[in-house]
């Protein structure tokens, strides 16, 4: 008879979540997913299976619980136009950070995995689309508010904001210079008036 599992499996994913974000997909060997998540070679197959099954599932992981979030943001109660301006600029602000060298997580499986793996490309358009829906629904609201004007697309508005966010989180990575960066920010909130 097989022994239970004992270990706590958010904290494992989070762990190996941190590693391909650190690392890439390429990078991390499954020596480095067993020591960074405190399993045997034994447990993490028998509980994961393969290198690739794991960092699927972190991205599974990081669509719950980080990607969930940006969805609750489309509830707040200021003005649409002032969340997605704090949006746009925490983008700045968290890819200027120490931290934040290591870009979005789902940013960086988009670009260094999903153009040869259809499961990662498909996890990465959920995720995408999360964003872009939110922004959707913000931008409607706003136009409905009288803040946004009404013959702007909502839709095709909301798709540039998540490829602005996403530009950001890239061009950060290689030249972080904040004027750069608030330029760009800038010139795409000029979008919604």
């Amino acid at each position: 008879m097989a022994r239970p599992r004992k270990f706590d499996r958010q904290l494992v994913l989070d762990k190996a979540m941190d590693v391909f974000w650190s690392q890439g997909y390429s990078g991390t060997s499954m020596a480095d997913l067993t020591t960074a998540m405190g399993l045997s070679k034994s447990s993490l197959y028998d509980s994961f299976g393969s290198k690739h099954e794991v960092f699927l599932t972190t991205m599974d992981h990081y669509r719950r619980n980080v990607t969930a979030r940006i969805r609750s943001i489309a509830d707040l109660k200021a003005p649409p136009k002032q969340i997605i301006a704090s949006v746009v600029g925490r983008s700045v602000d968290r890819i200027l950070a120490p931290s934040g060298k290591r870009g979005c997580f789902l940013n960086n499986c988009a670009s260094e995995v999903a153009p040869t793996d259809a499961e990662a490309a498909q996890r990465c358009a959920v995720g995408f689309a999360v964003m872009e829906d939110t922004f959707c629904h913000l931008i409607e609201r706003g136009q409905k508010q009288g803040d946004i004007p009404v013959a702007k697309n909502a839709r095709a508005l909301a798709r540039f904001l998540t490829g602005t966010i996403n530009g950001i989180m890239v061009i950060g990575k290689a030249s972080p210079d904040r004027g750069h960066l608030n330029d760009i920010a800038e010139t795409a909130l000029s979008a919604l008036d």
